[in-house]
């Protein structure tokens, strides 16, 4: 069977350059890592585009099991399985392993703030700081900086607490922020912060415009079911509870998320597209916000 035979290709393949194997690298630097690889992580990203998420999966389940621990090889596997996975558990798993096996890995900044993410998206904000204080010591300059005192800004006044948020947004004070997604949260944070100082209610947070409309009555959401096929996978959780979370958290971002399936693992998603390429461009925009998915087939 075609799904079968191509799952033993990679380990063939990388039986051919056990002594190419990168050492680790500087943080600054970009990963580099062996052309086999580089082919199966491509392949396993193609599949998931086409569908086929159970043999993307098995594919990086190979690569995970044969490549060596605290190589660049090894992290660059771990962290396209933990991106496609299905679950956030599995994803979380990957995530900590990354972090922990190949500390100086150029994917380890992006593995501390999905963790950070996952334990905001939970209600956590005080483990969160935990991954965010991390990465600010262990890759303190460019674009990490700046999106870890973000989140640490946002992890305290998640708990309330203003004056250590806007504190930590103060150390932004001289940098640079290019323009797009950071600016717009540094100029909501910092709109948060001088209110505060003016003793007036907080704004609302930024407002902007979800990649997925929401239906804008019954007879359209029936609709959208019927004709949409298609729509973007945000997260899943082992409880039904985690996921309700997840998609009081995602509203708060405007987006308009909801829970497909009646049974483990409850899957939150956004949007129903009737083509496969319109989900692709939805699911571009949200990449472009911070959020990780995939395009899927609603639960039925």
């Amino acid at each position: 069977m075609r799904s079968s035979a191509w799952r033993w290709v990679p380990v063939f393949a990388l039986l051919s350059f056990g002594g190419t194997v990168q050492a680790q690298v500087s943080p600054a630097v970009a990963p580099v890592v062996a052309p086999a690889v580089e082919r199966a992580t491509a392949r396993a990203r193609a599949l998931i585009d086409a569908g086929e998420g159970t043999d993307a999966r098995a594919l990086l389940d190979s690569l995970v099991g044969v490549l060596p621990r605290g190589t660049m090889e090894h992290a660059e596997a771990l962290y396209w399985r933990a991106v496609l996975a299905e679950r956030v558990s599995e994803a979380e798993r990957d995530w900590k392993r990354l972090v922990i096996e190949v500390p100086l890995s150029p994917r380890a900044p992006d593995a501390l703030i999905r963790l950070g993410e996952l334990d905001m998206l939970r209600g956590h904000p005080a483990e969160a700081r935990v991954y965010f204080a991390r990465l600010l010591r262990d890759f303190p300059s460019g674009s990490y900086r700046t999106k870890g005192l973000l989140w640490m800004t946002r992890s305290y006044f998640d708990e309330r607490n203003t004056a250590n948020g806007c504190r930590a947004l103060d150390s932004l004070r001289g940098v640079e922020i290019p323009d797009g997604e950071l600016r717009l949260q540094s100029t909501e944070l910092q709109r948060r912060c001088t209110s505060a100082m003016l003793a007036t209610p907080a704004p609302a947070p930024l407002a902007t415009p979800s990649p997925a409309p929401a239906p804008a009555a019954g007879d359209r959401a029936t609709a959208d079911r019927t004709t949409g096929r298609y729509s973007v996978q945000l997260a899943a959780y082992d409880t039904r509870a985690e996921a309700e979370a997840a998609v009081r958290r995602f509203a708060t971002q405007s987006i308009d998320a909801r829970i497909d399936g009646t049974e483990k693992p409850f899957r939150v998603r956004t949007g129903y597209y009737t083509t496969r390429s319109a989900a692709n461009a939805a699911l571009a925009t949200l990449k472009k916000r911070g959020h990780d998915g995939f395009v899927a087939e609603p639960a039925r």
